[in-house]
């Protein structure tokens, strides 16, 4: 079985001379003429990408936007035997002097890890970025990558306010939470803006000069931790990933200014689209469930007749269970990535994991109402035939 991964390799442009730099700022400043309305001359297929950014993006006057580089103009070639630099990238410019499009050839530093994925096959669309004075191109690279079609276990994983995710393996209810650093960074930050609303007007200027993406670049590291986090536990166990989609959370939830602050905010969507790729790349499948009724749903009993009276915790009261709320969560996504009924007990057997063709069985435990935290195997097993999830 094989999916697309696609990730984006950020190389640096370096050495420039003052006409190649002169000209990559005129393409650059073009480009935000172009986007805004503005009739600019730039490279035809450019002038191209921009119309697209403006209709689809309609960004806002006082935003910059990356450059978008189609594919089929732009090359990355290596050359071991050059002195000032042994990556080049032909950029796609337009000349001023022959008033007509153009290429230059630029020096850049390519991660090491990275030099592997530079081929014509796998670069599709990319961006020319400003930031900091610097000028780097944003390749984004999408090839095709093998996923193993047999697993032993089920890793589920369920996102919230207080942890950005929370594992479980379904054969064992063995748990772990992750991501509380994503939660301080968030909170640090925004006590900073607050603090910008009471300064006056110039000190707020250079808090927010000093802050500047430290935010975003800080949570981002910390979600590729979390989701490195996520891909070893599986990989101990042969496990899927499966996780709670939290698609239209802000939509269908409108809690209070307070509660949607908390929620609403949280980098669901990015963590998802990185363990997703990570794990394609580690040979795992990697899928997303509905959340919907995972929260207020008894994993052991599968009652909605639930309170959350303590923060943090379940309570079932039909069946007595006196669980953690996301403990609980992520148990009932993984009945229900196996084809359970997550208003069933788990002790009945389990049916197909994604598409048809798969299944994962639950041989039973010995009654219904096992402790919260039982540490007995259910027996999960993958059942024989076409294994494609």
């Amino acid at each position: 079985m094989h999916r697309e991964v696609t990730t984006t390799v950020r190389v640096k442009l370096h050495s420039l001379t003052e006409r190649k730099a002169r000209l990559i700022e005129r393409e650059y400043t073009a480009f935000q003429d172009a986007v805004h309305g503005g009739d600019a001359s730039l490279y035809s297929a450019t002038k191209q990408q921009a119309g697209k950014v403006r209709s689809n993006k309609n960004p806002r006057e006082d935003t910059d936007q990356p450059v978008v580089l189609r594919n089929d103009c732009i090359t990355i070639e290596h050359d071991e035997d050059t002195v000032l630099s042994s990556w080049w990238f032909k950029l796609p410019i337009y000349n001023p002097k022959r008033e007509r499009g153009d290429s230059i050839w630029v020096p850049v530093h390519v991660p090491e890890k990275d030099t592997h994925l530079l081929t014509d096959e796998y670069i599709r669309d990319s961006e020319l970025v400003h930031r900091d004075g610097e000028w780097y191109v944003h390749l984004v690279c999408k090839r095709s990558v093998a996923v193993a079609d047999e697993y032993d276990d089920v890793l589920a994983v369920d996102m919230g306010a207080k942890w950005i995710a929370v594992s479980t393996f379904l054969s064992d209810r063995d748990t772990q939470f992750h991501g509380a650093e994503v939660r301080r960074v968030r909170e640090h930050y925004k006590q900073l803006r607050k603090s910008i609303g009471k300064a006056k007007v110039r000190q707020g200027a250079q808090v927010i000069e000093r802050i500047g993406d430290k935010e975003s670049w800080t949570v981002e590291h910390e979600l590729h931790q979390v989701a490195n986090e996520l891909i070893a536990r599986a990989r101990e166990r042969n496990a899927v990933i499966v996780f709670g989609d939290m698609t239209g959370l802000r939509f269908d939830n409108d809690e209070g200014r307070y509660v949607n602050d908390k929620t609403h905010k949280m980098p669901y969507a990015k963590l998802a689209n990185i363990l997703t790729y990570k794990s394609h790349l580690d040979g795992r499948e990697c899928i997303p469930v509905s959340e919907y009724d995972t929260s207020v749903t008894c994993w052991r009993c599968g009652s909605q007749n639930t309170s959350r009276g303590a923060q943090g915790r379940v309570e079932c009261c039909d069946c007595g269970l006196d669980d953690n709320a996301d403990k609980n969560g992520a148990s009932n996504i993984g009945k229900r990535a196996v084809g359970k009924d997550i208003q069933s007990p788990l002790s009945t057997v389990g049916a197909a994991v994604a598409q048809p063709e798969t299944q994962v069985v639950l041989d039973g435990t010995s009654g219904e109402m096992e402790p919260a935290n039982s540490p007995k195997d259910v027996g999960l097993t993958l059942s024989e035939g076409s294994p494609r999830l």
